[in-house]
């Protein structure tokens, strides 16, 4: 740590490096601590935003010399055993393939040396400031009507009541049921106890995110609880931020909004609130405001897997998949268990025959009570059925929903095109996806599934008018091929079609030199890219790989997919055996 700096408070702990002393503002328990013990503290405060793997803690604790793995194990045990003495909490986090860091829970504060250093002559300076800020906490609390006798440690239950909060944000559903046991118990005792209200209504999310408690029973177990809360403190933003959340699920957006309005008021600093706010927005389709308060939650709590699957849907939401799939993943990696998992990832990755099986297990267990809480979720399966080649199915769970009854929607118009597709009506499903389009002519958002829709059905310059409106970077060759190489082969495909060879073969000398070199072509792109070179034999190879590799056909994604893939070659039996190998691979789903 910087020289000029003597103390900083971690915590309930006063740091004092130059001392290696570490004290406990409550209980004044002091430890000295040996100088490479503080070090690793030190170390870890300068970098508290960032995990610091073994070897970087290595390097940094012990510049002068090798040290075995061990020796960070021991520092970091021995710290750990002094810091976490006094507190429920885990200063120290272990961050899965990361390192270590200290606890985003924890609060950092650094202390001016010249006002440590004075001592006994400024003491006396220091108790009237303690006095003044005592009164002006209290003359707040008085103006404000502020009181949280509950959440003050003269409450009697706040040992529970705050090791029951360290268990929920465990993620772990036998130590979620246990926060809700404690929190059952603490409200035995007071039932008027705000904080426990608030506490039980987090587990039961918790626990519908991460364990068995049925989702459709969170706002019927919650409301309850909430509502007498909030009668109790009408400005526990906690309670605020749950009540918004319970009317955002029910699509009650206005009155969301004035519970998000008040508890944004009050405070500003919570990640949940954050994220809840932007999954309103979300909600909404004000997407710009929802990025813009999911990053917020993701500042304040950046290993928090609820705060990143809300900004990676957002980002996926802008169709930015980069980074929806890079902060999923790190969702997955910090929360594995989440029971959703399988579903969740048919909206970041493509179908394959392995998440298709892993799907399916998840649909058998968690459907039904899904359905109900998010009804939307049937049009999603109707496009499952449809890539795994269940087209019966798909229509009789359509015609259960009564599909073409439904608000027309961006995603009802597209499934019911997909729908159409499926049992052949082709101009059926191009009128859709053309009414669809004109939900938002002037968006690319709705165009690509139109424009893959006039190329499937020959109709190519009207194809290309509208490829060139919306993707004027690509067909002015201005943008990078690397994130948009499958854009690129579409474009020199409807080319070619309308015999534009000049052009095409410009796209086909841009690819060519990105693939100059140490990068692979994506196997979904290979039968393209084969195509648009007229290699017939290295095509025929490509497609029959794509399947031997399990890949599915998406409808999610894109309802031509095997039309788009069959009809690159014109031999009609080979087109004729890669149709029946894809059929006999969906057979082995179901």
């Amino acid at each position: 740590m910087s020289r000029e700096i003597e103390t900083v408070q971690v915590g309930n702990w006063i740091v004092t490096p130059k001392l290696n002393k570490i004290k406990h503002v409550e209980t004044m328990a002091e430890h000295v601590v040996t100088p490479k013990v503080m070090t690793l503290l030190t170390t870890l405060i300068e970098n508290r935003n960032c995990p610091l793997s073994v070897d970087e803690l290595a390097q940094l604790v012990w510049p002068d010399r090798v040290v075995s793995d061990n020796s960070v194990y021991q520092a970091v045990a021995m710290l750990r055993k002094v810091l976490n003495e006094e507190s429920s909490i885990d200063h120290i986090e272990r961050i899965s393939s990361q390192g270590y860091r200290l606890s985003t829970e924890i609060g950092v504060l650094t202390q001016d040396s010249n006002v440590v250093s004075k001592k006994k002559k400024t003491r006396s300076y220091l108790y009237l400031a303690a006095i003044l800020t005592l009164l002006l906490v209290l003359l707040t609390i008085y103006v404000t009507g502020q009181k949280h006798p509950n959440e003050s440690k003269s409450d009697p239950h706040f040992e529970a009541v705050s090791l029951a909060e360290h268990l929920t944000k465990s993620k772990q559903p036998e130590r979620i049921t246990k926060a809700k046991q404690i929190y059952t118990e603490v409200l035995e005792v007071n039932p008027e106890h705000t904080v426990a209200m608030s506490g039980l209504c987090n587990t039961y999310m918790a626990l519908s995110i991460y364990g068995s408690f049925p989702e459709s029973l969170v706002d019927a177990s919650c409301r309850p609880l909430l509502s007498k809360a909030l009668a109790l403190d009408g400005n526990n933003p906690d309670v605020l931020t749950s009540l918004a959340r319970l009317e955002t699920l029910s699509r009650r957006y206005d009155q969301a909004k004035v519970y998000f309005d008040r508890a944004l008021s009050l405070s500003n600093h919570s990640p949940m609130l954050w994220h809840w706010y932007g999954r309103f927005h979300r909600e909404k389709n004000n997407l710009d405001e929802a990025l813009d308060a999911h990053l917020k939650a993701f500042r304040l709590a950046p290993n928090n897997p609820t705060v990143l699957r809300g900004l990676a849907y957002t980002y996926l939401n802008r169709r930015d998949l980069k980074n929806a799939r890079k902060y999923f993943e790190r969702s997955v990696e910090i929360a594995p268990h989440i029971k959703h998992i399988a579903l969740y990832q048919l909206d970041f990755y493509l179908l394959n025959m392995q998440r298709a099986k892993e799907y399916k297990l998840w649909y058998a267990k968690h459907m039904t009570e899904y359905s109900r809480v998010y009804p939307l979720h049937k049009l999603s399966h109707i496009l499952f059925l449809l890539s795994t080649g269940n087209l019966e199915e798909a229509i009789q769970k359509s015609e259960e929903i009564q599909i073409t009854r439904q608000t027309v929607t961006s995603f009802n118009l597209y499934v019911r095109a997909g729908l159409k597709w499926y049992q052949q009506d082709k101009l059926g499903a191009i009128e859709l996806l053309k009414q669809r389009y004109l939900l938002a002519p002037d968006d690319n958002h709705y165009a690509m599934p139109y424009i893959m829709g006039l190329y499937q059905t020959r109709q190519y310059s009207v194809a290309r008018q509208l490829f060139e409106k919306h993707f004027k970077s690509v067909s002015t060759l201005n943008r990078s091929v690397n994130e948009h190489i499958g854009v690129y082969l579409l474009y020199a495909l409807i080319l070619k079609k309308m015999d534009e060879r000049s052009k095409a073969q410009e796209i086909r000398s841009l690819i060519a030199a990105f693939l100059n070199g140490p990068t692979i072509l994506d196997i979904r792109y290979q039968p393209f890219w084969y195509s648009l070179n007229e290699e017939p034999e290295k095509l025929t190879r490509s497609l029959f790989e794509l399947l031997d590799s399990g890949w599915l056909p998406d409808a999610n994604d894109n309802i031509f997919a095997v039309e788009m893939y069959s009809d690159l070659t014109d031999k009609a039996q080979i087109r004729d055996m890669w149709l029946q190998k894809l059929k006999t691979t969906q057979a082995t789903l179901n």
